[in-house]
């Protein structure tokens, strides 16, 4: 049956060998598809309508806080996949996402968590795709995102990223971490059904469940290179310009600044999480990711 660990936390072990399996959602509370699919998902086993037939499944209702107010983290709060860092994890927790990062942590450490899927959204529009910090190449990664049908397929093997996120976390030590971001959080075709339909395919394919998975292997793979970093206020793009995974060639004008200062790509790239919304853009921090193709 299905075990409440705290709150937004839950463990349902089936008594059988299996691996242990991860699914975390809400780690962004504006995120409502992957929300509302993973506890539709928790419903399904309290009710008894799914059992698991092997193994051991952890559900992660990552920011309940930021989800009942419907913010992308808590009142006054931080971004929470950004206090996976070791750093954050290590000191005295005076925020609510800090706390709440040290307690999803131990819940993966004490349920033995092998696999983990964490489920997101985009706040930009753009296609489905998935995150991992190990190299493409990786086969312990690779039998996992198999199971998910995002087209794309980004690995950070030098840690651009920080190795601050939840599925960073796992994979710095080891295990498996994947993320995935099931499409623009506005497409009314991402929604909480077919993202509940792949976290079903994902306990099928890890052995939880009995039955056929299906498997999307074609992908496009890219790698994260590098970053541009915000300059000052005031930046404006280019119209047309500034999509999540969009492919560019070098010398492609970005945007400008107020002064007239330009901001272009010095190499072709593909644009990972561009900051259009003027509460993310900010002097100092990353404007966009810049990733290459490998394949």
């Amino acid at each position: 049956m299905l075990q409440s660990i705290t709150e937004g936390i839950w463990v349902w072990n089936s008594g059988e060998a299996g691996p242990s399996i991860g699914i975390s959602f809400g780690v962004h509370g504006n995120e409502r598809p992957p929300i509302d699919a993973g506890l539709e998902l928790v419903r399904a086993l309290e009710s008894g309508a799914l059992a698991l037939d092997a193994g051991k499944l952890l559900l992660i209702h990552a920011n309940p806080r930021a989800s009942a107010a419907n913010l992308r983290w808590s009142e006054g709060g931080v971004d929470l996949n950004r206090c996976f860092h070791r750093d954050v994890l290590g000191r005295r927790p005076i925020l609510f996402e800090e706390s709440r990062a040290a307690e999803i942590v131990d819940a993966l450490k004490d349920q033995a968590t092998e696999i983990l899927v964490d489920f997101h959204c985009t706040v930009e529009p753009g296609p489905r795709f998935l995150m991992q910090h190990p190299p493409v190449s990786d086969e312990a990664h690779r039998r996992v995102f198999e199971l998910l049908q995002g087209e794309v397929l980004l690995s950070d093997p030098d840690m651009h990223f920080g190795c601050v996120s939840l599925d960073e976390w796992m994979s710095t030590r080891s295990l498996v971490g994947v993320c995935y971001e099931t499409g623009w959080i506005e497409d009314p075709e991402n929604t909480a059904g077919s993202v509940l339909q792949e976290m079903r395919n994902v306990l099928v394919g890890t052995g939880l469940l009995r039955g056929e998975p299906a498997r999307y292997r074609d992908k496009r793979l890219i790698q994260l290179e590098d970053f541009m970093s915000c300059a000052g206020e005031g930046f404006r793009w280019v119209e047309g310009v500034g999509l999540n995974l969009q492919e560019l060639a070098a010398g492609t004008k970005l945007g400008e600044y107020p002064d007239g200062t330009e901001a272009v790509l010095r190499e072709d790239a593909t644009l990972i999480f561009p900051k259009k919304n003027p509460e993310l853009v900010k002097p100092g921090q990353p404007l966009v990711y810049l990733a290459r193709s490998e394949s």
